[in-house]
């Protein structure tokens, strides 16, 4: 999917998410056509949730700038192994650091948006790592602002974990 995002943005055609709608539709199917008794119900409940709570999602994100545009490409993998992949193309001016930054913060909002509780980052860029781990310092005003932002988010996880992983492997994962 990334690849034709990139195919399709040299001649600006715009991808848009549809949101929930699909989910939605399905959901109210199920509820209209499927019945099961309250206490059938509470037990199949509590088997989904206790799976889901300890599943950890993977991110990889790869933020990029260049002279004439800047961009980011993300993907999420669930705890089976389904890879969802994204490509972002920023209307506004960015360093390395803030695409990096970018690429990130869109990576936690979509999990955040998901549920998920449990997720594994893996960011390409050190600097990014470090400045989240506590390691090292965010000196730049607008990245001070990125790196809070990007702890707010980091918040909503019950848990979480990032790692610096090296360009090339962040490349072949998402291809």
């Amino acid at each position: 999917m990334a690849k034709w995002a990139i195919e399709l943005g040299e001649h600006d055609i715009e991808f848009r998410v549809r949101h929930a709608i699909k989910g939605q539709v399905l959901a109210d199917f199920i509820a209209k056509t499927y019945t099961i008794d309250e206490e059938d119900a509470k037990n199949s409940t509590q088997v989904i949730t206790s799976k889901v709570e300890n599943e950890e999602w993977k991110l990889y994100t790869d933020g990029a700038s260049s002279s004439d545009r800047s961009g980011a490409g993300l993907m999420l993998v669930n705890p089976e192994g389904k890879e969802f992949t994204y490509a972002l193309r920023f209307e506004f001016a960015t360093t390395n650091n803030e695409a990096e930054y970018e690429a990130l913060l869109a990576g936690l909002r979509m999990a955040k948006e998901l549920m998920i509780l449990h997720l594994r980052a893996f960011v390409d860029s050190q600097l990014v790592v470090n400045q989240i781990m506590g390691t090292f310092e965010a000196r730049q005003p607008t990245i001070q602002l990125y790196l809070t932002k990007a702890k707010e988010l980091i918040e909503s996880f019950k848990s979480f974990n990032i790692e610096h992983i090296c360009e090339a492997k962040t490349r072949r994962q998402m291809h």
